[in-house]
């Protein structure tokens, strides 16, 4: 087996009838390309349907248990903390929801970090004007 066969099965083991039917490491690598793009868009996606579903149904008495705190403390709150999420957040929520979470986004950033975090947001959810998940 080549050295870069084996290398992509040890970093992508759940990709292995794929990487085994690639005969040199640009067809795989045009593959891997097309997966990263197929699989993130479904994932985050996937993510954001979730957490609207979440937020959808009846609030719970134990936090533990509680659909909307869960999302909101464990995913919303650490949105500003990921830069990849940070900057695709336009696509995904509605200003109304942005401006609904300020508290949770606030937690971990100083004033000045939430200023520009909302004011980039606002910026490009303005530009894309899509239709949001949340």
């Amino acid at each position: 087996m080549e050295d870069w066969r084996a290398k992509a099965l040890q970093y992508f083991p759940d990709l292995q009838e794929m990487i085994q039917n690639q005969a040199s490491p640009m067809g795989l690598w045009i593959d891997l390309s097309f997966v990263l793009e197929t699989t993130y868009e479904e994932r985050i996606r996937n993510v954001y349907d979730y957490a609207a579903w979440c937020f959808a149904q009846p609030q719970t008495e134990d936090v533990e248990t509680d659909l909307s705190s869960a999302v909101a403390v464990c995913f919303v709150e650490n949105i500003p903390l990921n830069h990849f999420t940070s900057e695709d957040l336009h696509r995904w929520m509605s200003v109304e929801s942005f401006e609904g979470f300020e508290n949770l986004f606030r937690y971990h950033l100083s004033a000045a970090e939430f200023q520009k975090f909302s004011d980039d947001f606002r910026r490009k959810r303005k530009q894309f004007g899509g239709e949001s998940r949340v």
